[in-house]
């Protein structure tokens, strides 16, 4: 029984822990991005305040390297090594549950995959001492602080709008890819049309001035003069044509506009907090979103 309230006491630390911390790192993203852009966006993968990443790493760093936490050296070692870990794990996963790549350090020096690199590994290190020697003590206070049914209460409200905003959020990138999918769809249609109707209108012209030509060679034979009605009908019957298949061009080039000035606030923030973003399956089309994100800023 005393193992059981230990292990249900951890849990309960842990997931106050969690939440702590998950907050702190998005306020964090938050302050980081201003300074560097000036603006507030709402970073982190979820619609709400909270950065997920942040809330397990700081649990693997807590509960796994409490046992060199007075080694400076191993934790800063220990620290780097899990938060590079699952700062990798979270970016290969979500690029092949959701076909995005949410970040991407393919730029930066001594980077793995693009998912990790050296200079926010060695950052995490010294973000995680800053952590466990300054931050935590209070952190630890404070939830003990808590009375336990309230603490339970806190966390199960938490946790539902966890849950919601978890769910709201997958639907959000589901439709993102859904919409993408039909601009990549659209976008190859155009240019197909479009190759097939130059190719479609350059033949008919070519057939109605073969035919009229004749019509007015056989005219002029006949009456030793030029006819304008031949010629009329000719350049309206070009018209005509022309415009026929300009139609369904337009049609198509239509949707394609409805589908990339479409405003959804929840798709907008997600490309808005992650920019440098990219589609594994349609590239082109999300790089149309994000410069219509930004016009629309």
């Amino acid at each position: 029984m005393k193992d059981i309230a230990i292990l249900n006491l951890q849990m309960y630390n842990a997931l106050f822990y969690f939440i702590i911390y998950a907050f702190l790192g998005w306020c964090l993203e938050v302050v980081y991005n201003t300074v560097n852009t000036g603006t507030f966006v709402n970073r982190g993968f979820l619609n709400g305040p909270v950065c997920p990443i942040y809330g397990f790493g700081m649990i693997l760093i807590i509960f796994l390297l409490k046992s060199v936490e007075n080694n400076l050296f191993l934790l800063f070692l220990g620290s780097v090594v899990l938060a590079s870990m699952l700062e990798y794990i979270t970016g290969y996963l979500l690029e092949k549950i959701f076909y995005h790549r949410w970040w991407d350090y393919s730029d930066k020096p001594f980077n793995i995959s693009g998912y990790i690199c050296l200079k926010f590994s060695l950052a995490w290190g010294v973000f995680c001492i800053f952590v466990i020697k300054i931050i935590h003590p209070t952190v630890s206070d404070i939830v003990k602080l808590v009375p336990i049914l309230i603490g339970n209460i806190i966390l199960a409200i938490t946790i539902i709008c966890f849950i919601i905003d978890i769910i709201s959020t997958i639907d959000t990138v589901l439709k993102l890819n859904v919409r993408l999918e039909k601009i990549h769809k659209i976008s190859a249609k155009i240019k197909q049309r479009s190759d097939f109707l130059g190719s479609n209108i350059s033949r008919d012209t070519i057939k109605l001035k073969e035919k009229y030509e004749k019509e007015s060679f056989e005219f002029k034979q006949k009456y030793n003069t030029h006819s304008i009605d031949i010629r009329r009908r000719y350049e309206n019957d070009l018209i005509e044509i022309k415009n026929k298949y300009k139609k369904e061009l337009s049609q198509l080039t239509g949707k394609y506009v409805i589908l990339t000035a479409k405003r959804s606030i929840f798709q907008r923030r997600l490309i808005k907090a992650f920019p440098d973003i990219r589609s594994v399956r349609h590239f082109q089309a999300l790089e149309i979103l994000k410069k219509a994100a930004k016009k629309n800023k």
